[in-house]
């Protein structure tokens, strides 16, 4: 199983050492002799060695966190039966996954052709009980945002480059603390950066350019670039940036880069968390997690920038980890700062806490959700070993003093399920993607779609943001060997990309794509359907070339600015 553990100071018996003492014991030895002083009563006490440092210090003598045991009532197989409540199926795509949520925009589209990228290639969603993948050939490498540039008149894919991970398994169970793994993955030559394709012609991608952040670092992974002036990378450039977590080397932070031309980027700015570098530990240890070997102290998902800065935006919302939540003052591009910040206020064990931050996209009609983004962690252990944690709805009225206001629900197994509990379902439990944040239509900012990793795909109702409520949910079968943890640990529902037009979800599993519909949304529309406008108004611009280019949507090109 994986486990979450400091790699130990001694090299004997896996053995951690005793401060003010040359003596190694092993956790295992320590345990036992607390509970041996226990039983051995006061006369016995604890007078010892350990005794007397346990006094001062506590029994344990590192910042190793506890090992959570893997509940017993956990099946010893993969549940292969599907669940399903009020949503039915549409369509099953074998082979083939798409993504959605993690970027936050995804879809290509011309006329009533629809594309999600699915891992170097393209799936055709244009008639929804028959999706297609395109070009079967994976000619892209990695993934990212899909977005129509107005100014170049292209459709460009922004995809993410990254050295591997380390996390932890059954072979390296410290992950990135087994100095075997650390050695292999810091010996990847690979690009570090962002690799930018023009892909107008979805069938020739044309890479543009490959853009090295660093020759250090962990790369990119889940940017945000809405086909504006700017992009917004969640970057780790060099390995000045801490990572608490077994899962990579270092962290990422938020670089910012000109993309006025794919071809030929540039780096306009960079910031991170003071404390979060290497060299400023007087700042990191003001924070109760310093030196705990499982936080995730760093960025994972840029910051999402509702209103373009050349178009007069200034704000931009994302998560640092462990570190908290930031709404970031965009005024000076050149030198971003906080503008507000909310520090993650329950135990970091494990998680990654805001992963995904969503801005809803309400209008007056729906005063209730202006100004809430919606606030999602990733759950990272297999079998609920960390703590569970819970999305929030967070009110981002006062950029200066953002704060929860509501809390998700947690799911629950399906009665008819073998387990009691998603935590005994194998594979993670917890959240993950929202939909995209760009997609076609107007966006029903009462709906949102989360995946849940192996609780599949859950559908809330937010209208009232203090209390969401679950109205839908679909779990596929949980594909894979139990035998071969890599082949299940992740659970099965990754991703999730939502058409308000046609009312559709489209969900990313490890097995394939899966197209399903909702009551909550609507009656599906499954035939292929010219889109008529985006969720977001200034992506309205331009995009389709069979539209008039003197007039959009019924409004004017001067209107839409």
């Amino acid at each position: 199983m994986s486990r979450i553990r400091k790699p130990s100071v001694s090299s004997k018996n896996n053995g951690e050492q005793l401060v003010g003492t040359s003596k190694s014991f092993s956790r295992r030895s320590l345990l036992k002799s607390a509970v041996g002083a226990a039983v051995g009563a006061t006369a016995a006490g604890f007078a010892g060695t350990i005794g007397t440092r346990a006094q001062v210090q506590g029994l344990y003598t590192s910042n190793a966190p506890p090992e959570l045991p893997l509940p017993l009532g956990s099946l010893t197989y993969l549940d292969t039966k599907q669940y399903i409540h009020n949503m039915e199926i549409i369509a099953h795509l074998p082979g083939a996954t798409i993504s959605g949520g993690e970027p936050l925009m995804a879809m290509w589209a011309k006329g009533k052709q629809r594309l999600l990228p699915a891992g170097g290639d393209f799936i055709d969603v244009s008639e929804a009980k028959n999706p297609i993948a395109l070009n079967k050939k994976r000619v892209i490498q990695g993934n990212g945002p899909v977005v129509y540039n107005t100014k170049l008149k292209k459709w460009i894919m922004m995809c993410t480059a990254a050295q591997p991970l380390t996390g932890a398994n059954p072979q390296y169970p410290h992950g990135q603390y087994d100095k075997e793994l650390r050695d292999k993955v810091l010996a990847y030559k690979g690009l570090r950066g962002i690799r930018n394709y023009d892909v107008t012609d979805p069938t020739k991608p044309n890479m543009l350019q490959e853009y090295n952040t660093g020759e250090k670092g962990n790369g990119t992974h889940h940017n945000f670039y809405d086909g504006g002036k700017y992009a917004y990378l969640d970057c780790g450039w060099d390995d000045s940036l801490r990572l608490e977590n077994h899962q990579r080397p270092w962290s990422n932070a938020l670089m910012i880069v000109d993309m006025s031309d794919p071809a030929n980027v540039q780096e306009v700015s960079r910031w991170w968390v003071p404390g979060q570098k290497f060299g400023e530990e007087e700042e990191y240890k003001k924070y109760r997690f310093a030196g705990d070997h499982t936080a995730w102290t760093g960025n994972h998902g840029a910051i999402s920038v509702p209103k373009r800065v050349e178009d007069g935006g200034t704000v931009g919302y994302g998560g640092f980890g462990a570190f908290g939540f930031y709404v970031m003052d965009l005024s000076d591009i050149k030198n971003p700062k906080p503008y507000g910040h909310m520090q993650y206020e329950f135990d970091t064990f494990g998680t990654i806490p805001f992963h995904t931050c969503y801005p809803v996209i309400a209008d007056a009609a729906h005063p209730r959700l202006q100004n809430k983004v919606v606030a999602l962690h990733e759950a990272l252990e297999a079998d609920c070993r960390e703590n569970y944690h819970t999305p929030y709805i967070m009110d981002v009225k006062d950029p200066k003093n953002p704060k929860i206001v509501g809390f998700f629900p947690r799911p629950a197994a399906p009665a008819d399920a073998p387990y009691n509990d998603f935590c005994m379902a194998r594979g993670r439990f917890g959240s993950h993607n929202t939909q995209c944040w760009l997609g076609p239509g107007t966006s029903n900012p009462a709906i949102i779609a989360v995946t849940w990793f192996n609780a599949g795909i859950r559908i809330f109702d937010i209208s009232d943001p203090t209390t969401p409520k679950e109205v839908a949910w679909f779990v596929p079968p949980h594909d894979g060997d139990i035998n071969k943890y890599e082949s299940w640990w992740r659970g099965t529902t990754e991703n999730v990309f939502v058409e308000f037009d046609r009312n559709l979800i489209w969900i990313g599993t490890h097995e394939g794509t899966y197209c399903l519909s909702c009551p909550a949304l609507g009656k599906a529309v499954t035939e292929p359907t010219k889109i008529q406008k985006w969720s977001i108004p200034h992506c309205n611009v331009g995009w389709d070339d069979q539209t008039a280019r003197s007039f959009y949507f019924g409004r004017s090109l001067s209107q839409m600015g």
